[in-house]
C-alpha cells in the first residue's frame, strides 16, 4: 500500500462538481456530484435509526442497481419531511440523470443538516445543468468542502496498491463531527476505487471495513437520521478475487481508519481524541461491548476534558456494557501507567498521567482478563463549546 495526498481526484473513471445553491448560507458550497463515467457495483451502509431520512429510503431502494452517480446537498438533511420530501429527492435524482442522459435509479443521493425542514427544490434545480456541465476530476477536492456542516475543516484519504492484475487506487471522503455513535456509519462517507470487485464481495469487504472503522468511534452517541456510506466499483468482467481481494480489503480498511480518525479529531467542541482499548474479553463481541460503554459514557467524556484520571467511571462503565467481567480480574491503564490491576487499585506517579491527559491524543487500555476477546474504539471529550454548538444549532 502507499498513501496518497488528496482524495478523490486519485481515482481514475470518476468526475466531480460542486456548486453554491444557497440551501442554508450564501457564498458556500453546499450541493456536490460524483459520477462515474461507466456503470459501477456499488454497496451502501445506513442509519438504523427507525426515523431515516428520504434519501436514505431512496438509496435502500437503489443500492443493489447499476450506479452512475451521487447526489449530495448539506445544511438540510431532507428527513422527517413526509411524502413530500421523498418525491423532492426523487425529483432531484430524476433531473441529474435527464441532465446525464443515464437511468433514473442510477442516481443515489445523501443529505445532511437540520432536520425537519423541507429542501429548497427551486434552488437546487436550478444548481443542476451547471453542475452537470462542471463535471470535471479536476473538481475532486471541492466536494469535501461542499458536504461540510459543523466540520472545520475537509476529510478525505486515498491509498494506491499493486495487485497482479495492476496498480489501483481507492479513494474516500467524509463529513461529521457531531451525531457520532457506532451504529453503522454514523456520517456521510463517499469512497470510490478504480479496483473492479463484484458486487457480492464489494459488499461484505465493506462490511468488515466499516465496522472497524466507521462503525468504532463515537462522539456524543447520537444517531443521525441521515447516516450513509457508500463504496463504488466499476463493473467489469475481469473482478479481483484471491489474494488481490485481501489487498483491496486492506487498502479500503487504511483509507476508511483515517477519515474515522479525522472524525474524531475533529468532533464538535472537542480537545481530546482518545482511544479506548479493550483486550483479555472473552469474546471480541464482549470487547466491543465494554469500549463502547465506556467510550459513550459521559461521565467518562468529562473526566477525559477535565483531566480527570477517575478511573472508577472506567470500571463502572465496563461492568454495565454487558460483557462478561469479574472485578477481581481488571486491569486500566493510561498509556504506559497502570492504575488499577486484577482489582487492586495502584500508586501511581499523578503528575505523569497529567501529562498523558493534557495530550491532544492518549489511549485507554482495559484488560478484562477473561480471555483473547479484544477491540477498539476512537472516543473524545464533551467540552463546553459542544454544548454551545448544539445549543445554537438552528439559530
Amino acid at each position: 500500500m502507499k498513501i496518497l495526498n488528496g482524495g478523490l481526484e486519485n481515482v481514475r473513471g470518476f468526475s466531480f462538481s460542486a456548486k453554491e445553491s444557497g440551501i442554508k448560507y450564501k457564498d458556500r458550497l453546499d450541493l456536490a456530484l460524483i459520477h462515474a463515467l461507466s456503470p459501477c457495483n456499488a454497496s451502501g451502509l445506513f442509519t438504523r435509526n427507525r426515523i431515516s431520512a428520504a434519501p436514505v429510503k431512496l438509496c435502500r431502494k437503489r443500492i443493489e442497481k447499476s450506479i452512475r452517480s451521487i447526489l449530495i446537498n448539506a445544511n438540510n438533511a431532507n428527513a422527517s419531511t413526509g411524502e413530500a420530501g421523498y418525491q423532492n429527492a426523487i425529483l432531484l435524482t430524476d433531473e441529474v440523470a435527464r441532465n446525464l442522459s443515464i437511468p433514473a435509479e442510477s442516481v443515489l443521493m445523501a443529505s445532511t443538516g437540520v432536520i425537519g425542514v423541507q429542501l429548497p427544490v427551486d434552488k437546487i434545480m436550478a444548481q443542476i445543468p451547471a453542475l452537470v456541465e462542471d463535471l470535471s476530476p479536476e473538481n475532486a477536492q471541492l466536494v469535501p468542502l461542499a458536504i461540510m456542516t459543523t466540520d472545520t475543516h475537509p476529510k478525505e484519504s486515498a491509498i494506491s496498491f499493486s495487485s497482479s492484475c495492476g496498480e489501483f487506487n481507492i479513494g474516500g471522503i467524509a463529513k461529521g463531527s457531531g451525531m457520532i455513535a457506532p451504529d453503522m456509519a454514523t456520517l456521510l462517507s463517499f469512497v470510490i476505487t478504480d479496483a473492479p470487485v463484484d458486487r457480492e464481495n464489494l459488499d461484505s469487504i465493506f462490511r468488515r471495513c466499516i465496522n472497524s472503522t466507521l462503525n468504532a468511534i463515537t462522539i456524543d452517541g447520537d444517531m443521525s437520521t441521515n447516516d450513509t456510506a457508500i463504496v463504488l466499483s466499476p463493473i467489469s468482467d475481469n473482478c479481483l478475487n484471491g489474494r488481490d481481494l485481501q489487498l483491496f480489503e486492506d487498502s479500503l480498511m487504511a483509507v476508511l481508519a483515517k477519515l474515522s480518525e479525522m472524525i474524531v479529531i475533529d468532533g464538535e467542541g472537542t480537545t481530546k481524541a482518545v482511544k479506548v482499548s479493550v483486550i483479555g474479553a472473552k469474546t471480541d463481541d464482549d470487547a466491543k461491548m465494554a469500549a463502547r460503554a465506556i467510550s459513550e459514557s459521559l461521565l467518562v467524556k468529562t473526566a477525559i476534558f477535565g483531566r480527570d484520571p477517575n478511573w472508577g467511571r472506567i470500571a463502572c462503565a465496563a461492568g454495565y456494557s454487558g460483557a462478561a467481567i469479574e472485578e477481581d480480574h481488571l486491569s486500566i491503564s493510561f498509556e504506559n501507567i497502570k492504575i488499577l490491576e486484577m482489582g487492586t487499585p495502584l500508586q501511581f506517579d499523578e503528575e505523569a498521567l497529567e501529562k498523558i491527559m493534557s495530550r491532544r491524543e492518549y489511549t485507554i487500555t482495559i484488560n478484562l482478563g477473561m480471555g483473547e476477546g479484544s477491540a477498539t474504539f476512537m472516543t473524545t471529550d464533551i467540552s463546553y463549546d459542544y454544548i454551545k454548538i448544539n445549543s445554537e444549532y438552528t439559530t
